[in-house]
């Protein structure tokens, strides 16, 4: 079968690999998006890796959503709602992943119909928002960076019924500007964490959704603020995310065949497509 290898130097190629045996179901690659972790990887992750867990995939004449990582969810991490952190949360689930022509998985979430394929890859990203927005009140909320990311997090906040806002660096990406101090603040990018920590009321609470860089524990610690960390989902938010996204105002993705991940790749590296998503 077709795969995006890394090589040894970190990076991708398309390459003809053996179909991926033992545990787990075979599972047909329908589509998968490009996350920017995945890109964080290259260079860094070994030679011969395959990448890529935002996965619509078809197993049984059904269509799903691929469930990236599996907590073990008896521990006290997993009864704490610290999931993401528990021992058996590291093994990937999807194997060997999800740019290639298939894959084996332990778990997996139903679509609903009417939901394109491209799309649907926003289930697993759209999960780990939904966990992450758990920790933040109501009310006033900054959203900061508008990368995909950042949108979903705009998108499910509004939803929900918050005064959102956001801004980026890139000024063509920023949406409403606060007006004044704000509940809660969410850091998706890199940078932000001052201007975050400006705005944010006095006992505030900040989500760190991003290794957002140095942050300023004098000021958390005088103004009291509550700071949050939070990544990955659980199989349950990819439930509610399969069910809430139809409802949602999400960016159209950019839909590339997998022989042209280079092209994709080098799109969502300038800033051009804010979700890139492949098609074996």
């Amino acid at each position: 079968m077709r795969a995006v290898v890394l090589d040894e130097q970190g990076q991708p190629r398309l390459a003809e690999v053996a179909e991926p045996e033992g545990a787990g179901t075979l599972a047909r690659v329908v589509a998968c998006g490009l996350c920017g972790s995945d890109v964080e990887k290259l260079g860094r992750a070994p030679a011969g890796a395959v990448l890529g867990h935002e996965v619509v995939a078809e197993i049984g004449g059904r269509r799903v959503a691929l469930v990236h990582h599996l907590p073990c969810g008896e521990c006290a991490r997993c009864h704490a709602g610290h999931e993401s952190t528990c021992e058996s949360f590291r093994a990937s689930t999807i194997r060997p992943g999800g740019f290639a022509e298939r894959v084996r998985t332990d778990g997996w979430v139903d679509l609903p119909g009417g939901l394109d394929d491209a799309r649907a890859t926003m289930v697993e990203p759209l999960a780990c928002v939904l966990r992450g927005a758990e920790r933040v009140p109501h009310g006033r909320v900054l959203v900061v960076g508008q990368g995909f990311i950042g949108r979903l997090f705009a998108a499910v906040l509004a939803h929900r019924g918050d005064e959102v806002f956001a801004i980026d660096r890139d000024p063509g990406r920023a949406g409403r500007e606060p007006d004044g101090p704000v509940h809660a603040a969410i850091l998706c990018a890199a940078g932000g964490a001052d201007a975050a920590l400006g705005l944010l009321e006095p006992a505030g609470t900040l989500l760190v959704f991003a290794d957002a860089g140095p942050l300023d524990t004098a000021g958390v610690y005088h103004r009291e603020l509550t700071v949050h960390g939070s990544r990955s989902a659980t199989p349950i938010h990819m439930e509610e995310a399969a069910a809430l996204l139809p409802e949602l105002d999400v960016p159209e993705p950019t839909v590339l065949p997998l022989e042209r991940f280079g092209e994709g790749l080098d799109l969502y590296r300038r800033g051009e497509a804010l979700k890139v998503v492949f098609i074996p």
